[in-house]
């Protein structure tokens, strides 16, 4: 009865907040492919950052789901001002190994990056989180790769997008990539482990750990990782229902099962 009440209360926040945003924002912007996901009219410009993709493309993805994730990158790259003195982009996914799609030094153009994401294949094996965290920490945001020195003062910052369990340990090397200056954002999709997402993104939680119910709504987070990533207000529910979520999750892990019942 408990759980039942609090996922009603869980419910009636988020339709709240739904309701008080739509009532501030009744135009919001579209993106350009005309869907209904909002994103801000300016995007990332004057802002360098050096940013890398970890992709989770373990055999627990369904192919369907895995070109909602490829659809999500795409959408990620069309507001950030990629160039050489500007923002630079890696992407690499992994499995029981870590296959690097291109680093922050090959691509200076969206139209190249999303050709890349477009020719992706799915690895389909194990889900070695931690070792794609160590291997973005060591290699990809090394400046041999592309990276900028840190005595540039440049951002630099990680999007893993994960939906179970990792076979190795995220704790240690998490915790060493974010010491490096690396901010990590964690987005888990249906039953993952709450334990390893708040492990993995960087503090304050509610503004780096993301859980969806499920591949389509990963398209919902589009822009408040604009608003995050560039500044600014953003009219996307994630903002507020999401970080509410995880909080009430933490706080008794029933309430996880209440929340994909809906």
């Amino acid at each position: 009865m408990r759980v039942t009440l609090t996922c009603l209360l869980c419910f009636l926040c988020g339709h709240s907040a739904v309701a008080d945003l739509h009532s501030h924002h009744s135009h919001p912007a579209v993106n350009k492919k005309g869907n209904d996901t909002p994103l801000l009219e300016s995007p990332c410009k004057g802002k360098p950052l050096d940013f890398v993709f970890i992709i989770d493309s373990s055999r627990s993805v369904r192919p369907h789901d895995y070109e909602k994730v490829k659809a999500f990158i795409k959408n990620i790259l069309e507001f950030l001002d990629v160039g050489p003195e500007a923002t630079r982009v890696g992407l690499l996914q992994y499995g029981s190994v870590v296959q690097n799609e291109f680093f922050l030094r090959d691509f200076q153009r969206k139209s190249d990056m999303q050709k890349a994401v477009d020719d992706m294949i799915q690895l389909a094996s194990g889900t070695m989180t931690g070792l794609a965290i160590e291997y973005t920490m060591n290699v990809a945001f090394s400046e041999a790769e592309g990276a900028r020195s840190p005595d540039a003062n440049v951002r630099r910052m990680a999007m893993v997008v994960t939906d179970g369990r990792p076979q190795d340990t995220v704790h240690e090397v998490a915790a060493s990539a974010r010491s490096a200056g690396i901010e990590i954002f964690a987005i888990g999709v249906g039953r993952v482990d709450m334990n390893t997402l708040l492990a993995i993104g960087s503090e304050p939680h509610a503004e780096h750990v993301f859980l969806v119910a499920n591949f389509s709504q990963i398209e919902t987070l589009t822009s408040v990782f604009q608003s995050k990533i560039c500044g600014g207000e953003t009219t996307s529910l994630p903002l507020f229902l999401f970080p509410f979520l995880i909080i009430m999750v933490i706080m008794k892990p029933s309430i996880q099962d209440c929340f994909f019942s809906f």
